[in-house]
């Protein structure tokens, strides 16, 4: 039999897709070892933080957190990835980050096409490729700075040695999941300037772009289809068809895939236990809960017959939102949406579709 081609996973995500679900179906693969949200906790928290909300609840989360991430820059980030990929390959394993492709946009990338926003152009060194993940060393001034030709910040070189597997969702499901997660726990509105910033599959979308032009001109061998992309809700609804055919498609085992699990405690799980003496704070436990804590207590993929049992009509659901948050917001999250269903709907084109029956 062939050997399988050396691959490093990556699941490039948005908030409120599924991918929480995601990464707990893959930790039943027994080679491979997660190292996720490499960026996030100092896209948030750290000294190159740029987080844009400024609300009571951010900032007194931000004076309790700071202590434990004020030496995490976005440069340790990358360097703590590239590490932890090297081990986990000299341990024979296959190295999976997930992380929100919104978190690794280049400043620049977002202050231009966020432009009629007035979005800010936050502050970023370029960062160096020390190359940790291939090359054993201490010498922190060896590497390349060369400004990556990718719309994030993390060097091409390591980029391109990813195997890209993108997860989104029906924007009328992830937009007010958002914006009820952010308001209740963050203090959010749709005014904020990170709205626009988070309340879209753009980054996702010229991600994958410079992943199809890279592999078209770079095919890598063994593999048929990349970059790839999965459907949140496909994977809620046909769970184990979705895993079986993407399996084959990065050759891993699709019969080691667990759909089942024992329940566990959300604030055991990446990056809250990065905190633990923080997350004794009710705010910080809160925001952990209801980001992470539904797939943490669960058993096994949760389907709501009634959620999924008619499609989608945005007017409906514009009702729906009116009723719970009034008026200004229902408009606003009906025009949010209204935006990011023209880049949802050119990645479905792209999907993982469920088989025939």
């Amino acid at each position: 039999m062939a050997s399988k081609p050396k691959q490093r996973i990556a699941l490039f995500s948005h908030p409120r897709t599924n991918s929480n679900m995601f990464t707990k179906l893959f930790q039943s693969q027994p080679d491979i070892v997660q190292h996720t949200y490499p960026f996030m906790p100092g896209y948030m928290w750290g000294p190159d933080r740029r987080l844009g909300y400024k609300t009571k609840e951010v900032e007194e989360m931000y004076a309790t957190l700071k202590t434990n991430y004020d030496t995490l820059t976005t440069q340790q980030n990358l360097d703590d990835l590239e590490r932890a990929f090297g081990e986990t390959e000299a341990q024979g394993k296959i190295p999976l980050t997930k992380e929100h492709v919104c978190f690794m946009i280049q400043p620049k990338v977002i202050a231009k096409d966020l432009a009629e926003y007035s979005y800010p152009e936050y502050s970023l060194k370029p960062l160096v490729d020390h190359k940790f993940d291939i090359v054993a060393t201490l010498n922190s001034d060896s590497g390349d700075s060369d400004l990556p030709t990718n719309p994030t910040f993390v060097p091409d070189r390591f980029m391109n040695t990813l195997t890209p597997i993108f997860i989104i969702r029906n924007p009328m499901r992830m937009i007010p999941s958002w914006y009820k997660n952010t308001s209740e726990n963050f203090g959010a509105t749709t005014k904020d300037s990170e709205w626009p910033f988070t309340a879209t599959f753009h980054w996702c979308r010229i991600l994958y772009d410079y992943y199809d032009d890279y592999f078209k001109a770079h095919p890598r061998s063994g593999y048929s289809t990349l970059p790839l992309v999965v459907d949140g809700d496909d994977l809620v609804l046909h769970t184990e068809d979705i895993m079986i055919q993407l399996c084959d498609l990065i050759h891993l085992d699709s019969s080691a895939v667990k759909y089942t699990w024992e329940s566990g405690d959300p604030y055991n799980s990446w990056p809250a236990a990065a905190a633990p003496d923080d997350l004794k704070t009710p705010a910080v436990k809160k925001v952990v809960d209801a980001f992470g804590g539904n797939v943490a207590r669960s058993t096994g993929v949760v389907r709501d017959a009634e959620k999924y049992a008619k499609p989608l009509v945005l007017e409906e659901e514009r009702k729906k939102w009116e009723e719970t948050w009034g008026k200004d917001v229902a408009d606003d999250l009906v025009e949010s949406v209204k935006k990011a269903m023209m880049d949802y709907d050119y990645m479905m084109q792209k999907r993982i579709r469920p088989s025939t029956k």
